[in-house]
């Protein structure tokens, strides 16, 4: 396929070119805003990327990497070290020679975070002047750390961060450590360094690794602090610089595209958007989207849902216009044609394309101005496939030939069955001397709106229905009546699958309705069925005991019943044994009533 490299300098014009040319920072502001004061004195684009972004984006994208034929600055350690030399050791800088102090004045630039545009004036002063500022802002950086002795320094935060706290305390230190990293100059930062990003960067990857087991009440609040070191932490060319070192760290900020977390969600893409639009390394928005795709692949959706999710209804407004951000920052820095449209069309697919609409209603000056961007750079897109074309007819007229390209490209391919039918449906053209005519020039325009569509993206291809704008051919080549039939027969038939969409829909919820109640029952049979296993192994347990204490009474009765005669027969000894004769000799004396009482006397009662 074309690179579009050729037509990309005819139809874009100025905004696609690469820079050329230039020193290693980005242009003024007057350039870039395309004021007048441009570089250039030619007409300003009608847009750039850079005046679309958030002025947060402006202050962070401002900061840029030094290329390699710029001359090195000493190391950020030994610089800051230098300022405590000279401050320690009472040496005043009138002592010092002036290359020193011209060495000392580029440290005091880098520490104070400012951009070439603004360092470019101070470097053309005096050296008189320059050795006054470095004096005036080695006093005021003394005083300035005099008064911070207290709080802690870079080690004492890695030395936390290390430490494995959780929770609460790691959520206060990760503030805290935000407000130092906003509030400190970039000797601070530096001292913090690659080890600490490091550990920022471990802590949220163990978050993103626990997301699938659980999550706790701070995983999310420390997720998007984190981010929010992140964003402090690459305020500034050295941190740009070690965060684009890491091995994760671009992957770790795509994986806090989050919809479900829309405040860190607007942290991430905004710092994803600044990557992808800084001039050094070259193809950043590739990396980028590289590190969205890794992403997707790992969750297995499709690499722009997160994005589209955060610009559907229901988001907030700063989310819509920082995914829309990041969309621009993805499609518009590149130089390939193809690779652009394809960016767009799969966007597109991904359901952007009904959510437009919704977006255009909205009453917001940010996001219609990113919407603006975004469809004015796909009508050039579009624009530029139509040059394609002019070229194609201009310079491929021979029919054999054409012919043969065609078949070349689709042979071997699923397209190819699809250009034998059309092929064929060709041959069912009517051969009409004045209808025929009509009907090439009909499917000509057809095509020509299908393969160069306005928005410089793929048609949406789920779509069954494809809007045509051909009324002026329609009205000369088609018999109104038959269109109307067909309009008719056609809503009908829609009528018709929206009754069936609906009466399915019914059937799947009454299906799923009855399903629940089945497994409802089968529960309840379930736990009845523990229920009387349970209530059988109570009784078999009460039957046993009652047969024991059966078997106990019946023993203690055998026993009862066998003391009961012995004592019976004791009784009839005593009774025989203490008769004596009466005073006639013929009758015998009972024995007293009460012994005998207790010779009938019963048995006790049996428990």
């Amino acid at each position: 396929m074309e690179s579009g490299g050729s037509a990309s300098g005819s139809v874009r014009g100025a905004g696609r070119e690469k820079k050329k040319g230039k020193n290693t920072d980005e242009p003024s502001v007057a350039a870039v805003a395309g004021e007048p004061g441009g570089s250039g004195g030619g007409k300003p684009r009608k847009f750039n990327l850079k005046r679309v972004m958030a002025d947060e984006l402006e202050r962070f994208t401002s900061m840029r990497i030094k290329k390699e034929k710029e001359k090195p600055n000493t190391t950020y350690r030994n610089s800051s070290t230098s300022y405590s030399d000279i401050s320690g050791s009472g040496q005043t800088l009138q002592d010092i020679s002036d290359e020193d102090v011209l060495v000392l004045f580029e440290q005091m630039l880098v520490d104070m975070n400012l951009n070439e545009e603004k360092q470019q004036p101070l470097r053309e002063k005096d050296i008189n002047i320059k050795r006054e500022m470095v004096s005036q802002y080695l006093h005021t950086s003394k005083a300035g750390m005099s008064q911070k002795e207290s709080s802690k320094s870079p080690i004492m935060y890695i030395q936390e961060l290390k430490s494995g706290v959780k929770d609460a305390q790691l959520l206060g230190c990760l503030e805290s450590l935000r407000v130092s990293l906003n509030n400190n100059p970039v000797s601070w930062v530096q001292n913090f360094g690659a080890e600490g990003l490091n550990c920022l960067l471990d802590i949220l990857k163990g978050l993103h690794d626990e997301k699938d087991e659980f999550s706790g009440s701070y995983d999310y609040r420390i997720e998007h602090e984190i981010i929010r070191c992140l964003k402090a932490f690459m305020n500034n060319k050295f941190g740009i610089k070690t965060m684009l070192e890491t091995d994760d760290g671009i992957l770790l900020l795509a994986k806090a595209v989050d919809p479900k977390v829309p405040t860190m969600m607007i942290d991430a893409i905004k710092l994803l958007s600044a990557l992808c639009i800084l001039p050094q390394p070259v193809d950043m928005h590739e990396q980028v989207l590289g590190a969205l795709t890794e992403r997707a692949e790992m969750d297995e959706v499709e690499r722009f849902k997160p994005i589209v999710d955060g610009l559907k209804s229901g988001t907030s407004v700063a989310l819509k216009v920082a995914c829309l951000q990041l969309i621009n920052a993805l499609i518009i820095p590149s130089d390939e044609l193809d690779f652009r449209v394809h960016i767009r069309s799969e966007l597109m697919r991904s359901g952007l394309q009904h959510i437009l609409k919704e977006l255009h209603a909205q009453d917001n000056e940010e996001l219609k101005l990113q919407l603006q961007v975004f469809e004015e750079y796909g009508e050039e897109d579009s624009a530029e496939l139509r040059g394609r074309l002019e070229d194609i007819r201009i310079e491929m007229d021979d029919f054999n030939e054409i012919f043969q390209i065609l078949l070349n490209t689709v042979k071997d391919s699923k397209a190819e069955q699809h250009f034998l039918s059309i092929l064929q449906h060709f041959l069912l053209i009517r051969n009409d001397y004045e209808a025929r005519p009509q009907y090439f020039k009909l499917i000509d325009e057809c095509i020509s709106q299908i393969v160069l569509f306005r928005n410089g993206a793929d048609p949406d291809f789920k779509r069954k229905h494809f809007d045509f704008n051909v009324e002026a051919l329609i009205d000369n080549l088609i018999d109104q009546t038959k269109v109307a039939k067909s309009e008719a027969k056609t809503l009908e038939l829609e009528k018709k699958l929206e009754s069936e969409l609906t009466a399915r829909h019914e059937l799947q919820v009454e299906m799923k309705k009855k399903e629940s109640d089945f497994e409802e029952k089968i529960q309840n049979l379930l736990q009845e069925k523990e229920t009387v296993a349970a209530e059988k192994q109570r009784i078999t347990s009460e039957k046993q005991n009652l047969q024991i204490n059966s078997s106990l009474l019946s023993d203690e009765i055998a026993l009862l019943t066998k003391e009961l005669e012995d004592l019976k027969k004791k009784m009839e000894h005593v009774i025989s044994s203490t008769a004596f004769p009466s005073p006639t000799g013929t009758e015998s004396h009972q024995p007293p009533s009460s012994l005998y009482s207790q010779t009938v006397s019963p048995p006790p009662a049996l428990p």
